[in-house]
């Protein structure tokens, strides 16, 4: 007993990388989930059409996949630290632009800066710190750290409409400056790329002699820039790949249109920001749970379970009664928060942290590229049927498309070259 509590313990010795993890995910989910809010009051502001605003963010998500395509390239070459700095200074300015932009043509450039820039330092460079430090426990941790996702996108609105009190319009973005400040401080004064260097074991954080450590493919493997090639041409990992993607497509349509739905069933605004903390609470739970499920149980397993609660939350919304859509919003915001950790996750296993830029860097930009289809999905079918309810019950369709699809390539495992786990 004490010898675990000892271990445990431990664990505070990263509450840096942790923290700045949870905030660089927190990111990731500003811009888009600010335009919750952001578009109505823009159009009423600026003059801008509101649904149009909405569906630029399906754009700004193409930067997302062109950047991750960059940022997975650059992973393998460069130091993840260096290049958050990088991704960094692109999204201040990005958010700088957003505010004060008075043409829409600008303010639809910024969006795609500051969005790609964000998903570039979250998604994509993230994740090779939490491979790093923890090579075999990244389920349970990458499941805490992407509980900042969920709280992006939870508090975004919140965030977003006191900027505005407080500074107006043209400085509404100034409280995600601060959080992005606040994480480059943490980044560049505790944070540093492997546990070794800062003279700390790899999962257990026991004490060991400070140095920095050489990661190279297994005698035999490929570098990761091979390897990111060679997976390339393997069809059932392009084809997991985008399967995945459908994850990605239902929560972030859903999560930038959570109050459209809510304003269409009658709540007012201050209800829907309400609802939306909510769904933002449960999805900090879900991303726990699938960081712990997929560490018990398998990853396969726990991807397959978040299918089927993508499904359940949509039903439940289509119910239109309080607690129904309450509690959909605790399952949406349950798949939001647990669709981030299964990619993390199946790389790592298959490929340890020796090939884990070179698959990851790989499959989360096909992943974005279908989850950038998400809310011109849902947006333009709603705008087509003049109603949400008919969107929502195609993403259900969608998913349970997902989970058929998913089942049947993960069969028997992931064929990657010579290598064939037993399980994903």
């Amino acid at each position: 007993m004490e010898e675990k509590a000892a271990s445990k313990s431990h664990y505070l010795r990263a509450w840096p990388l942790l923290l700045f993890c949870v905030m660089a995910y927190f990111i990731t989910a500003t811009v888009s989930s600010s335009m919750n809010i952001a578009a109505g009051i823009l159009e009423e502001a600026r003059g801008w059409n509101a649904v149009l605003i909405t569906s630029m963010i399906s754009v700004a998500s193409v930067g997302n996949v062109v950047m991750g395509f960059v940022a997975g390239r650059l992973c393998a070459k460069h130091s993840p630290k260096l290049l958050c700095f990088v991704w960094a200074a692109l999204y201040l300015v990005g958010l700088a632009l957003l505010g004060v932009s008075k043409e829409f043509a600008i303010f639809s450039v910024a969006m795609v800066v500051a969005n790609a820039s964000a998903s570039a330092w979250g998604f994509n460079t993230v994740p090779v710190f939490v491979a790093n430090w923890f090579p075999n426990k990244k389920g349970a941790i990458q499941g805490f750290v992407s509980m900042g996702i969920p709280l992006g996108a939870g508090f975004s609105a919140m965030a977003y409409n006191f900027g505005m009190q407080r500074f107006g319009i043209d400085g509404a973005f100034i409280p995600f400056m601060v959080i992005a400040a606040a994480a480059l401080v943490l980044l560049g004064v505790f944070v540093t790329v492997t546990p070794e260097e800062r003279g700390l074991v790899p999962d257990s954080l026991d004490r060991c002699e400070p140095h920095t450590p050489t990661l190279v493919a297994p005698e035999g493997g490929e570098d990761n820039t091979a390897l990111t090639s060679h997976l390339l041409h393997d069809g059932r990992f392009m084809a997991l790949s985008v399967i995945l993607g459908i994850q990605l497509l239902y929560s972030g349509g859903l999560m930038v249109q959570i109050a459209p739905r809510l304003f269409e069933l009658g709540y007012s605004m201050d209800e829907a920001i309400n609802a939306m903390l909510v769904s933002a609470l449960f999805a900090c739970v879900g991303s726990w749970i699938a960081g712990v499920v997929g560490d018990r149980i398998g990853s396969r397993a726990g991807t397959a379970i978040t299918y089927g609660v993508g499904i359940v939350g949509i039903l439940l919304n289509l119910t239109g009664t309080g607690f129904g859509v309450y509690a959909s919003l605790a399952f949406i915001g349950a798949v939001t928060g647990a669709a981030s950790n299964w990619p993390v996750t199946i790389c790592a296993d298959l490929f340890g942290r020796e090939g884990f830029t070179g698959s990851f860097g790989l499959m989360q930009p096909v992943i974005q590229l279908v989850g950038a289809i998400g809310p011109s999905f849902f947006a333009l079918i709603s705008g087509a049927t003049g109603s949400y309810f008919v969107s929502y019950v195609a993403g259900a369709i969608l998913m349970l498309v997902g989970l058929v699809a998913f089942l049947l390539v993960s069969r028997g495992g992931l064929t990657v070259g010579e290598a064939r786990p037993d399980e994903i």
